[in-house]
């Protein structure tokens, strides 16, 4: 993204509606980033590069909780 980065857009969105459910996006080997993203308030992450079965997956479980 050119303009903020996912934790700043996640932010964002939290202050926009704090019961959003934020599914976040990420590269492998960034688990640190996946942390701050869930400390930030993602409900759950994707790791790229994924396929459509557990993107389906995530998206069931955090609709689910």
């Amino acid at each position: 993204m050119p303009k903020v980065n996912g934790i700043e857009a996640l932010k964002g969105i939290k202050t926009i509606d704090p019961n959003a459910k934020v599914v976040m996006c990420t590269a492998v080997g960034q688990e640190q980033m996946v942390k701050l993203a869930i400390k930030t308030g993602a409900k759950g992450y994707i790791v790229k590069p994924f396929q459509a079965p557990k993107v389906l997956e995530e998206i069931k479980n955090v609709l689910g909780s």
